[in-house]
């Protein structure tokens, strides 16, 4: 990963508690669930840096998870790299969107978002487009996957084997003091 990719990253992620940049792309993804999923992507035919924002909504808790993949041919003259995804919630798709950043996650092509309650939510990724010595002039672009799955939510009472355990236990140590006045 070269120094460039870092720093945008790091630049997007710092300069984000507040969404305001202008979106360059994206599109809505519609209702995700959860349980759903839905395909994104964008293709460039010139250099810059571009952030494409696909909004979606949730209708109850759940998790997110996804993944990026940049679609670039060998030897061409355009090269891109996504250099970070966010999540903001509260935030709609309309060319310019705001929000609260709910995390920016992106390693190795790879992002995750857990808890999330119902609402809007909007994915940004970041892009850089440049310019490389190669032989043809191709358009470069992403392919991502967002995934939700429904949340779960940790049982309020014990189960029946924590007391199975905790009696087992005390019957050890009943046995262990039993043993040690006898002694």
């Amino acid at each position: 990963m070269n120094l460039k990719s870092i720093a945008a990253a790091v630049a997007l992620v710092l300069s984000a508690p507040a969404m305001a940049a202008t979106c360059t792309g994206g599109s809505p993804l519609g209702n995700l669930g959860p349980p759903g999923s839905a395909l994104f992507g964008q293709s460039f035919s010139r250099a810059g840096s571009y952030l494409d924002c696909y909004s979606f909504a949730l209708s109850s808790a759940a998790n997110s998870f996804g993944g990026v993949i940049e679609l670039d041919a060998w030897l061409n003259k355009l090269d891109i790299d996504v250099t970070g995804v966010s999540l903001f919630s509260g935030a709609s798709y309309a060319g310019q969107s705001t929000g609260s950043l709910v995390g920016a996650d992106y390693s190795a092509g790879y992002f995750s978002f857990g808890s999330l309650a119902a609402g809007a939510y909007t994915l940004a990724v970041a892009s850089t487009v440049s310019r490389d010595p190669g032989l043809w002039n191709a358009p470069v672009g992403y392919l991502g996957l967002l995934s939700t799955s429904r949340a779960t939510v940790a049982s309020p009472a014990p189960e029946p084997e924590t007391y199975a355990m905790m009696l087992i236990g005390l019957v050890g140590i009943g046995a262990m003091v039993r043993r040690r006045k006898q002694s």
